[in-house]
């Protein structure tokens, strides 16, 4: 979605209020497939401090993506904040670095990109259908959350393997 910014040329207009939806299906991050439910969801303002433009958009969404430990499919409702300085593409960039720096050019700001940049960055690094999920066994591969396997798993550190034989089982 494009914002218009000419309304800042009126000195009387300190805020610009922003409110919409991106129609997104899917994401492909790093091999991670998710699903959208239902279209994202965004509303904020952008305000005028000083020469300086600002923008703070709460963003809503919800998505479907399947578990790191069980691969069942689950679905998550999130929300995330993108919030950042406004500063032309054309303009010298002297930025010291506090805010996050958000582009516009022609008065116009793009703000999808931004927008699915910030939800792929508040992913959690490993998607959890919930965090008691048990996995799958790794001997049968039965899925630990519905059912309970007889397999016995015996971990041990092959650092300290040769240790195990100092002890005979009785």
């Amino acid at each position: 979605m494009n914002v218009d910014l000419s309304n800042f040329r009126d000195e009387a207009v300190s805020s610009i209020p922003v409110k919409g939806k991106l129609e997104k299906d899917f994401l492909d991050v790093n091999g991670r497939k998710i699903k959208f439910i239902e279209p994202i969801r965004y509303e904020g303002e952008i305000y005028r401090v000083d020469k300086d433009k600002l923008l703070h958009l709460n963003i809503f969404y919800n998505y479907e993506e399947a578990c790191g430990r069980c691969l069942e499919l689950f679905t998550k409702e999130e929300e995330s904040v993108l919030s950042g300085k406004l500063i032309e593409k054309m303009d010298r960039i002297d930025f010291d670095g506090e805010d996050e720096v958000i582009y516009y050019s022609d008065e116009e700001l793009d703000l999808d990109e931004y927008i699915i940049s910030t939800i792929i960055l508040s992913l959690p690094m490993k998607p959890l259908c919930h965090d008691e999920c048990k996995g799958l066994c790794p001997k049968c591969g039965t899925n630990r959350n519905k059912e309970e396997c007889q397999c016995v798993i015996e971990d041990v550190d092959p650092r300290l393997a040769i240790l195990k034989d100092l002890f005979p089982k009785k």
